[in-house]
């Protein structure tokens, strides 16, 4: 479970397990070649620090500071994906909990 075998050493390292502290939002209509995040090319449309527990409800409000993002602009979008992803750009398991995301189309 620990990433560790059943024999230990007399001085045994053990992975450090940690929570993550941001929650990132990606979207695949983010125009990639006019937005930056942390000096990269990035389809990031937000991001929250995590509040509350771990897999508590939480409502998180987006914020003025929260800047618009260029979208690729096609007559004909039929989709949209949105996914959260932690600090390493792994996607968030939110353990079966139910995800809820309001958008605002200008």
């Amino acid at each position: 479970m620990l990433g560790i075998g059943r024999k230990l050493n007399l001085i045994t390292f053990v992975k450090r397990l940690t929570t993550p502290t941001t929650y990132f939002i990606h979207c695949d209509l983010i125009d990639t070649e006019r937005n930056l995040f942390n000096a990269k090319r990035s389809d990031v449309l937000a991001l929250f620090d995590v509040k509350g527990k771990p897999y508590e409800k939480v409502s998180y409000q987006g914020s003025p500071q929260q800047v618009l993002r260029d979208c690729y602009t096609g007559e004909f979008i039929n989709s949209i994906t949105i996914s959260v992803k932690d600090e390493d750009g792994e996607l968030f398991d939110f353990k079966g909990l139910p995800l809820l995301f309001e958008l605002e189309l200008n």
